[in-house]
């Protein structure tokens, strides 16, 4: 299995890179994509050497299998990586040409909106930038009532905020939704 592996080596690194460099469509860079060819093909020959494939395996397929989920673990390890802080990101581009300040433009609102309660002053507090100590003194409260509103308040403030959240970011129910 070993020579057979390294007999392959060539064809594969010649196959792989542009195959992996046409499914990621340009998200990962021609190193990270020879990188990720490199690795498949250590790990399959560290399962090779120690006997852990048998001698009716794929070569091609479980190479390819092992390349594609390392790609798909390096493209999520540099989205979750991505800078957040971007101002670009932050203030949405408005039609009309005009930066748009999404606290101001649609967090504020929904948060006047709420009802007069605990909730809507432990949201209050925290978009004005106080921490959990200062916001629990404040309202003189324990701090695990606070992370209970706080929670509670999030969750009716995201529900409110649903169409401004991008598809990555909203989270997910785990309940469905009941015919009535």
């Amino acid at each position: 299995m070993g020579k057979r592996l390294l007999d392959y080596y060539d064809t594969f690194m010649a196959e792989e890179l542009p195959f992996l460099r046409n499914r990621c469509k340009g998200k990962l860079s021609d190193q990270a994509c020879q990188d990720v060819a490199q690795e498949a093909f250590m790990r399959v020959s560290r399962k090779a050497a120690a006997e852990e494939l048998g001698p009716d395996v794929k070569l091609g397929a479980y190479l390819r299998t092992t390349s594609w989920n390392l790609a798909v673990d390096a493209l999520r390890a540099q989205k979750r990586t991505e800078p957040m802080d971007d101002p670009a990101r932050v203030a949405a581009p408005d039609p009309r040409g005009e930066e748009v300040d999404p606290l101001k433009e649609w967090v504020q609102p929904a948060i006047e909106s709420m009802p007069p309660s605990r909730r809507r002053m432990v949201v209050q507090l925290q978009s004005r930038g106080l921490d959990d100590t200062q916001i629990a003194k404040a309202l003189d409260i324990a701090p695990a009532r606070l992370q209970r509103d706080r929670y509670a308040a999030v969750s009716e403030l995201r529900s409110k905020l649903r169409a401004f959240i991008r598809d990555g970011h909203r989270k997910k129910t785990r309940r469905a939704k009941k015919d009535r």
